[in-house]
């Protein structure tokens, strides 16, 4: 009866605890243990053992930003006692669809109610696939939804860059606006490079003219978005910059040179920067 009680005493001073809400990609996610590596700490429990707060990440590999965005907003509406939201951004060009409705493709875990990719990378990723098959109806990358999806897309022009970044934008503006409205302290950053990097710099400076496009441009809180607008071209900057910005050659602070995931090392960092800049604004 005692180990009862006292569990129980635990469990109220545990609830007490103010609530870190945070949704993003694989910067936010577990991502190393899908690449067979041994899982570490993520910055969002890193810094909600710094903050005292109770961890809630609703972030999954290869989210989009509507996913994001949705996710989060549920849970900042639905939450009682929340301390901190954030919400790390992705590329723009990602989609995002619902996937709740039942009768879910080949493939999709039920348990996942999103499903998010790149329609540029994944189309490319199957027409690439063709070298290794004679006839490229073979070819299994083709067969999957995924491809067939962005197929359509990239015939239509419905996933180009200008249409991402307002949507993108206007999600930032929406977070931020409806934070404030509930009077929840609320930071945003940027993760990844929104844009594909091989796309180069011809791509990027497209990118930064949307973003100094937008009717929203003026309307960020600088002070809660850490790094707008997200683009060092534009005074910007984001997690990639900083990290880069440290180890130039990523070498140090990537899971490999050529996988540019976030290390343990880098988690730890991002957590520092993003418990720096809470206190700046909320302390």
């Amino acid at each position: 009866k005692m180990r009862k009680n006292l569990r129980g005493n635990i469990m109220s001073l545990f609830s007490r605890k103010k609530k870190l809400i945070v949704s993003g990609c694989s910067y936010t996610d577990d991502y190393a243990t899908t690449q067979n590596l041994k899982s570490f700490p993520l910055w969002p429990e890193l810094l909600a053992e710094k903050l005292d707060m109770e961890c809630i990440n609703v972030g999954k590999i290869a989210f989009g930003n509507k996913a994001i965005y949705s996710t989060l907003i549920d849970q900042v509406v639905s939450q009682k006692n929340v301390g901190l939201a954030i919400s790390m951004w992705s590329e723009f060009q990602r989609v995002s669809f619902y996937m709740g409705e039942g009768n879910l493709p080949k493939g999709i875990d039920e348990k996942m109610l999103w499903s998010c990719f790149h329609p540029d990378r994944d189309y490319l990723e199957g027409e690439w696939h063709d070298q290794f098959y004679d006839d490229a109806e073979k070819n299994p990358a083709k067969k999957d939804y995924v491809y067939k999806v962005s197929k359509v897309i990239r015939e239509n022009g419905l996933g180009g860059m200008k249409g991402g970044t307002y949507d993108s934008i206007r999600m930032m503006y929406s977070f931020q606006t409806i934070c404030e409205s509930l009077d929840i302290p609320h930071l945003q950053v940027q993760g990844c490079i929104p844009i594909m990097s091989k796309t180069g710099n011809r791509g990027q400076k497209e990118l930064c003219h949307y973003i100094l496009d937008s009717c929203y441009f003026d309307k960020i809180n600088k002070k809660t978005f850490l790094g707008w607008p997200i683009m060092p071209q534009i005074s910007g900057t984001n997690i990639d910059n900083h990290l880069d910005l440290i180890d130039p050659d990523r070498t140090a602070l990537r899971i490999s040179p050529e996988d540019v995931h976030p290390n343990e090392e880098a988690q730890e960092i991002i957590s520092e920067i993003l418990y720096d800049q809470y206190n700046k604004v909320y302390s």
